[in-house]
């Protein structure tokens, strides 16, 4: 047991910067601030996802449906999960760097295994109980259950993420040994897990084009979004009645099945944690290599392929970066076929027509803001950090690199995802203007912030990449930072109209301009002291 609580002590504080003792006081202040403003922001989601649940419980009290908000609640949590395992699970549970090392050491392989599977396990329970908690202190409030509702929510609670976490490390696996066979196999492991996501998008689609007319049966909208959800998620049924309605059965059926799910999943992967790791792990080389003649370019080009070959090396970095971008795309896709009526019936959103036509340029940098690759990027140098600090570049260049990855990302989903909306919603002039023009100012903005938050906690120690491009503290920090600086105007539009829009785009401009000039002069002092 010591063992086991040594090793994820040593992973936890790894994996989030909590690893002090070679920082300076300067280094520990600014960790300290990150810490702080990581908190502010998971607290101030917290009260949204509480004001949220408020809202749609209380225009279902009158149908005593409330209930259902917690069945979408536990179904957001689980999708979250299960995607935000998918790509962990290489690099976590199996392919780890380290895995020789700690095969080495004088620790039971069940104890390793057991490590692995409850870190996956608490990096996951932690965004549920920011999503259910909330959710389930509006049901109290509002619904006003019985006792017995309390003891029910709470076990069930930590039950929720264990069968998402296990078809997503299935998957993950699946994914990861089949690239393991290419030789491109960081290139076919992204193609492969978003044909995944893809596929996921297109069922969830095709269970709500057949669930019928909402807005025109509102009456039925309880039973009729519960049959959706329980449609494409069996297990949100079985949750819905042990919370909503204490049965039981259902109660016993949904913890049976997620611990026992989850027991047998941890003795398989016990049997063939070896085996699979040798399988993921290997590598294949070309037979036919061929000398060419050395291409040459300026320090501003080589640095910026440089740049890209390092994203497209890590399939967990483009995947983690990329899905907001993909999902913009997927969004404007839906928009443009089922129009803004369509869509609203799809997402379930309150006055959803009215929140689009206001501030629609939000809704797009919302999913730029999601995805930052310059967070992780001064983190991912690793050890190799003295190679680009040894190289007789100026200091501003290397930065500018890092930055115009980023932007490669971000101007062509803004383009696409500009032009997809303007299609769909026909808007005046300057309206067409700002769904290019915010967008791309909060996209430079992520990126400026991301790249200052990482240079103002760094973390070169780690060995697992998903450790700083998923879990660190800068890529958590810059993006809910992103989310809450488009979520707040966009709600304010609502009611303030377009001059929010255009206050919005000149204050991130302006922050574009205060944050590019500090990172060329201090930001650039930062790196060089690395």
């Amino acid at each position: 047991m010591n063992n086991l609580g040594l090793l994820l002590k040593t992973y936890m504080r790894t994996s989030f910067g909590f690893n002090k003792a070679r920082y300076t006081h300067e280094k520990r202040s600014k960790s300290a601030g990150m810490t702080a403003l990581l908190t502010v922001c998971y607290v101030l989601i917290i009260f949204a996802v509480f004001g949220m649940s408020m809202g749609m419980m209380d225009s279902l009290k009158s149908l005593h449906a409330e209930y259902i908000v917690l069945n979408i609640m536990m179904m957001a949590a689980s999708v979250m999960v299960l995607f935000t395992t998918i790509y962990k699970v290489n690099g976590t549970l199996f392919g780890f760097r380290d895995y020789d090392l700690q095969m080495t050491l004088p620790i039971k392989t069940s104890t390793l295994i057991a490590s692995r599977i409850l870190i996956l396990y608490l990096l996951n329970i932690l965004f549920v109980l920011g999503v259910m908690v909330p959710a389930g202190v509006a049901y109290a409030i509002v619904a006003q259950p019985a006792p017995a509702f309390y003891p029910v929510f709470i076990i069930t609670l930590f039950a929720i993420p264990m069968l998402p976490l296990i078809i997503a490390t299935v998957i993950g696996t699946l994914i990861a040994m089949a690239a393991s066979r290419f030789k491109r196999k960081n290139g076919m492991s992204v193609i492969l897990t978003v044909a995944a996501f893809m596929a996921f998008m297109i069922v969830w689609l095709g269970f709500w084009t057949n669930s019928g007319d909402i807005i025109v049966n509102f009456a039925d909208v309880g039973g009729m979004v519960n049959n959706v959800l329980t449609g494409i998620y069996p297990m949100t049924g079985l949750y819905g009645n042990a919370v909503g309605s204490f049965d039981i059965l259902s109660l016993v059926l949904f913890l049976a099945i997620s611990f026992g799910a989850f027991a047998a999943f941890t003795a398989v992967v016990a049997k063939l944690f070896k085996k699979l790791n040798t399988s993921i792990t290997t590598t294949r080389t070309a037979s036919n290599y061929k000398m060419t003649d050395l291409k040459e370019a300026t320090p501003k080009k080589a640095l910026y392929r440089r740049e890209m070959k390092r994203y497209f090396s890590s399939s967990q970095y483009v995947l983690n970066t990329a899905v907001g971008p993909l999902m913009l795309i997927v969004v404007a896709v839906i928009l443009l076929v089922s129009g803004v009526d369509g869509f609203g019936v799809y997402s379930e959103i309150p006055q959803f027509g009215q929140l689009l036509a206001a501030a629609a340029p939000m809704g797009i940098s919302f999913f730029i803001a999601i995805g930052c690759t310059t967070a992780a990027s001064v983190s991912l140098e690793g050890k190799n950090l003295w190679i680009i600090r040894s190289l007789p570049v100026d200091t501003r260049l290397i930065l500018k690199a890092k930055l115009n990855v980023a932007m490669t990302l971000y101007i062509p989903t803004v383009i696409i995802g500009g032009t997809l909306f303007n299609i769909a919603l026909s808007p005046d002039p300057l309206f067409i203007v700002l769904m290019y023009a915010i967008p791309l100012a909060y996209g430079y903005f992520t990126a400026l912030f991301g790249l200052k938050s990482n240079l103002n906690n760094p973390n070169f120690d780690w060995t697992n990449e998903v450790t700083v491009i998923k879990q660190s503290k800068p890529t958590l920090v810059t993006m809910l930072v992103g989310m809450l600086l488009t979520i707040a105007p966009a709600v304010l539009a609502l009611f303030f109209g377009r001059p929010v829009m255009v206050a919005a785009l000149v204050l991130v401009a302006l922050l574009d301009v205060l944050l590019y000039r500090s990172l060329m002069t201090k930001g650039a002092a930062q790196f060089e002291s690395f």
